[in-house]
């Protein structure tokens, strides 16, 4: 089993912070090294760093971690750990960040900037226009929006970022088999077209109120810049703020009217801490993002040219059956369906031969069991 696996077993070990798992990560240098170490060698480190052995020892079993694979090809989740590639970068570097999380979709592409836009739930008709007119510039300048899909200033911020042609992530306060809200079930599907839904909850999580301070961490951890649109005195939005504030991220926010308690937060803001914006320029200039993607649309163009040499080289390395696969997979979206009938095997073989060229990186595996070629 693959490493990134053992992560995901130690991960969902409950009772044991998020540093200690770093700890024990950081002291046998993998989570597959730690899974099969000597009992007497993991009871003596418990014992030094003060952990509950028995929530590990209680889940130290192979079948366990298949289980948890299993559940991934159940729900078409990935689990994406810190040595992955869609792992963000800025994330990497938290004090508590994630030992991994679960995402449906693909997430964005690293050279685009990231900006997290967060507020109110029950927020003003003014709070929801503002939310997706900055959302849809933001997407519209290729910066991807980040926000946690509640009602209110997240969705439509997230609505503005797909009309703007561009990218967003929603980071959830649980499990990924679970739609919440509920009436968001559409936008979600929209996400995943246009990004990814992203949890550090396994599968099964309940929304739990506790659940969304460590959800929000996330938000912010992930992105260049929080924009709070819309939030009361008093709000859990203010708790996303402190922790960007600790990660060292810039805080914009958009001023409200001063007779309303919906702007009382985001007007307090501007006065301690945050840069006040109208418009999506005064964003733009202070992240340097401004024209830094005419060089990365050249790179593109150049990329798209080599395309068909590259896929060429790659059919030479893989195995007999895996070229037909292969040659069955295009630029353009194709279903595990197509693939078989194309292809003319039987779906074990179908799904053997796909994780294995997904494995070694020459195919993307999206939403709805399509895939496209990975050049």
């Amino acid at each position: 089993m693959l490493e990134e696996n053992f992560i995901m077993w130690l991960a969902r070990i409950d009772g044991i912070s998020i540093k200690k798992k770093w700890d024990i990560l950081n002291h046998f240098k993998s989570a597959k090294q730690f899974f099969y170490s000597d009992i007497s060698e993991i009871r003596y480190f418990c014992d030094k760093n003060r952990i509950n052995i028995k929530n590990i020892l209680d889940l130290k079993n192979e079948i366990i971690i298949e289980n948890y694979i299993n559940e991934l090809y159940k729900y078409n989740l990935k689990f994406i750990c810190k040595n992955s590639e869609d792992y963000p970068e800025l994330l990497k570097n938290i004090p508590d960040a994630p030992l991994g999380f679960y995402m449906l979709g693909n997430m964005p592409d690293s050279i685009y900037n990231k900006v997290s836009v967060i507020g109110a739930r029950k927020c003003t008709q003014y709070g929801a226009m503002c939310a997706y007119k900055f959302g849809k510039e933001l997407g519209e300048n290729n910066v991807v929006v980040v926000s946690g899909m509640a009602t209110g200033i997240d969705s439509m911020a997230h609505k503005g970022a797909i009309d703007g042609k561009g990218k967003t992530i929603a980071v959830l306060g649980c499990g990924l088999d679970i739609v919440y809200p509920p009436s968001n079930a559409n936008l979600r599907d929209s996400i995943i077209n246009n990004g990814c839904v992203i949890s550090e909850f396994p599968v099964g999580t309940p929304p739990y109120a506790a659940n969304f301070p460590m959800r929000n961490r996330i938000i912010s951890g992930i992105s260049d810049g929080v924009l709070v649109v819309e939030a009361a005195l008093k709000s859990g939005t203010l708790i996303t703020v402190g922790q960007a504030l600790e990660q060292g991220r810039d805080i914009f926010a958009i001023p409200g009217n001063i007779n309303n308690v919906m702007s009382e937060g985001t007007n307090n803001l501007i006065k301690e801490c945050a840069f006040p914006v109208t418009n999506v320029e005064d964003i733009l200039s202070n992240l340097g993002i401004i024209n830094k993607y005419n060089d990365f649309s050249n790179k593109i163009e150049k990329n798209n040219n080599n395309n068909t040499e590259k896929s060429e080289n790659i059919k030479n390395l893989l195995a007999p059956d895996e070229k037909i696969v292969y040659a069955c997979i295009k630029e353009s979206p194709i279903t595990i369906d197509e693939i078989i009938l194309k292809a003319n095997i039987n779906i074990q073989t179908a799904q053997y031969l796909l994780t294995m060229l997904e494995i070694k990186g020459y195919i993307q595996k999206l939403a709805g069991q399509k895939y496209i070629k990975a050049l």
